[in-house]
């Protein structure tokens, strides 16, 4: 027997990070372990500088479950933003204004007496919207974490701060709120199925449509237990979130 934290993610748009090319920006079908080990963090206030907590929490066990898939959009838009060069007239502000900002970009266009040179970059962003997730992890019996360095004991010692977060909580990106509190509970299990079978969630009229529409639950996991379908590979294992470093997983496919 195992303990499993579990907590459900829903918003009204969520957004994962997947591989990113140029102006594109695409979302995973689901959230990667980094996202969550980043809202764990959050929850517990650890800045992302602070090396040897984000390595311990690292070291959770992953799994995921997609209650609700929901649908993918895509959010064009443009974004213009001073160029060193152009803020370098003005340095005595300890921080600066949106309107600064646009007042720095005007001056570059009056410098280059070009349009041009505004600095406009186009940006295109995937998520899903009325997706619900249903999330699992518990300790590496391999690789145990040193419950010191976090400041706390076990794992139900999470549930608190998951209720009451140090930092905001959001879905992949800061303009993805939670739609739903976590309600995050600790469920002793023999496994992540089992584990997500006995959790037990509220709030079902606000959900019941969008996993009405499910035609299939699919589970995301760490664990290698018996009946697991395929086999796959995410290189979402942070390493040092100071530089935004991560590596390889193994992570296994289960559908009912």
């Amino acid at each position: 027997m195992k303990d499993y934290l579990i907590f459900r993610l829903h918003g009204a748009l969520s957004s994962w990070g997947d591989i990113a090319v140029g102006d594109i920006r695409p979302s995973y079908r689901y959230p990667s372990k980094s996202a969550v080990i980043g809202l764990l963090a959050a929850a517990l206030g650890v800045e992302r500088d602070v090396h040897d907590k984000q390595s311990e929490l690292a070291k959770l066990m992953f799994s995921v479950r997609i209650d609700a898939m929901g649908s993918p959009i895509d959010d064009y838009h443009t974004v213009q933003a001073p160029s060193e060069q152009a803020i370098k007239y003005d340095r005595t502000k300890a921080s600066w204004t949106r309107l600064d900002e646009i007042e720095a970009i005007k001056w570059r266009v009056i410098q280059s007496q070009s349009n041009a040179e505004a600095g406009a970059i186009q940006s295109r962003r995937a998520y899903y919207c009325d997706s619900v997730y249903s999330i699992a992890l518990c300790e590496n019996e391999n690789d145990k974490i040193n419950w010191q360095t976090l400041e706390i004991s076990t794992l139900q010692d999470i549930v608190a701060f998951l209720k009451e977060p140090g930092f905001v909580l959001y879905l992949g990106r800061k303009s993805c709120p939670l739609g739903l509190p976590l309600e995050p509970q600790v469920i002793p299990a023999k496994n992540y199925r089992i584990a997500f079978q006995q959790a037990k969630f509220g709030f079902p009229g606000e959900l019941q449509i969008m996993l009405k529409q499910a035609t299939s639950i699919q589970y995301y996991t760490q664990e290698d237990i018996e009946n697991n379908q395929m086999k796959l590979t995410r290189r979402d294992q942070p390493v040092n979130r100071t530089t935004w470093q991560f590596t390889e997983r193994d992570e296994y496919y289960f559908s009912e």
